[in-house]
């Protein structure tokens, strides 16, 4: 980001949009630095708060169509391997999982509804870490 000229020894005020994302969970806290050619400096502390995971849905799952597209992202500063539960079989992974996701990496995890027997049309699907608590997305089959 380039600053225009300052017409006075006041300088001329600019601002830019910061996004913090934490990758712990609880409280955390880091220095935004702004330099210039001319060797000024400026910091500023940022701070942040993560909570676990809360559940989010009821996404819609069309039996037999198309996969519902349900967005994750790697959360941490390190690259993870994440594993997918349901607890109800009628719904699955359309397609594997792409892997170990990089840090900050989102994925798109295509569910596949499959009305079969006299299983509920809801479901939950959890992804998981080692030592996370899991993400939960309710699915609503129809």
């Amino acid at each position: 980001m380039t600053a225009p000229a300052a017409d006075s020894g006041k300088g001329v005020e600019v601002s830019c949009g910061v996004r913090y994302e934490p990758f712990t969970i609880g409280d955390s806290r880091a220095i935004l630095k702004l330099s210039s050619p001319e060797g000024i400096e400026y910091t500023c502390l940022l701070y942040g708060k993560s909570t676990a995971p809360q559940p989010q849905g009821p996404f819609k799952c069309p039996a037999g169509a198309k996969p519902a597209a349900i967005d994750f992202k790697n959360p941490l500063n390190e690259k993870c391997e994440f594993a997918v539960t349901f607890d109800n079989p009628n719904f699955s992974l359309a397609s594997k999982l792409p892997g170990p996701l990089d840090p900050g990496k989102a994925t798109s995890l295509q569910i596949k509804y499959d009305a079969k027997g006299d299983l509920l049309s809801t479901g939950r699907m959890m992804v998981t870490a080692k030592g996370l608590p899991p993400w939960i997305f309710y699915l609503q089959g129809e």
